[in-house]
């Protein structure tokens, strides 16, 4: 498996599917696993953990690429 973590800026309140109400702006940590699929051919998994920080703890909150691209991609800095 192979984990990438990027620091991403959001610039816009946002709320995730599961999210009671919506997260503040702010930088936070993408966490993104690719594990290799057992396929003839090259082909990987992908899951993404966004890191939340709040009042003092920080939360794993995952995300599918769908709601990625969908919610956050388009709040993000450049």
């Amino acid at each position: 498996m192979t984990t990438t973590v990027k620091t991403i800026t959001i610039v816009r309140p946002f709320q995730l599917p599961g999210m009671t109400q919506p997260h503040r702006p702010g930088v936070f940590e993408l966490q993104i696993d690719e594990e290799p699929i057992d396929v003839t051919w090259e082909a990987y998994h992908t899951t993404m953990t966004l890191l939340l920080g709040s009042n003092g703890r920080t939360e794993a909150w995952p995300v599918s690429r769908e709601e990625f691209d969908k919610t956050l991609a388009p709040s993000i800095a450049p």
